[in-house]
């Protein structure tokens, strides 16, 4: 089952289905450099990777999933203290609305984001079948290849974090 709620079911699919999902804004540090992880996704924008939770996961447990399934990344550690989170709305089209039909699901969504910062040592990326592509990228390069602002403002306060609390570690 997916933690997710619908209102109402009964006027599917013209509901408004609200969703959350967990991800983490990944780097690694190359050289004295920080870079991040973006993927490019089927329907064409960049963003960091995330899912939804399903079940009676906790954050950490989806994000550690979501993480594996997307990247192939399993080696991370979670960066105490950023906990940030964005929420957009859109609708289904597509495979997924086909698919929210089929299964009497809303084709609105209201989409809350958490996510964490995250740092792997690994750089090698093998992303999952729902994705086009990856790249590592210095923030200046990251921030102008995300395609939305939510997603913009939550790298930066992810890389603001980092200068301030992490990077005086090294």
């Amino acid at each position: 089952m997916i933690n997710r709620k619908q209102i109402p079911k009964c006027l599917a699919p013209y509901c408004i289905a609200f969703e959350k999902s967990v991800g983490a804004i990944i780097f690694c540090n190359v050289n004295s450099k920080i870079q991040f992880l973006l993927i490019k996704y089927r329907s064409g924008h960049w963003e960091f990777p995330r899912g939804r939770v399903e079940d009676d996961e906790t954050e950490y447990e989806t994000m550690k999933r979501e993480i594996k399934e997307e990247t192939n990344i399993s080696q991370l550690q979670i960066i105490e203290g950023l906990r940030e989170s964005m929420s957009f709305s859109y609708k289904a089209h597509g495979q997924e609305l086909i698919n929210r039909k089929r299964d009497g699901n809303c084709m609105y969504v209201h989409k809350r984001v958490v996510f964490y910062l995250a740092q792997t040592l690994n750089k090698e990326v093998i992303i999952s079948h729902e994705h086009q592509q990856f790249r590592w990228l210095e923030f200046d390069d990251a921030y102008e290849k995300l395609t939305f602002q939510n997603a913009k403002l939550v790298l930066k306060e992810a890389n603001r974090y980092l200068l301030e609390n992490v990077l005086i570690k090294y």
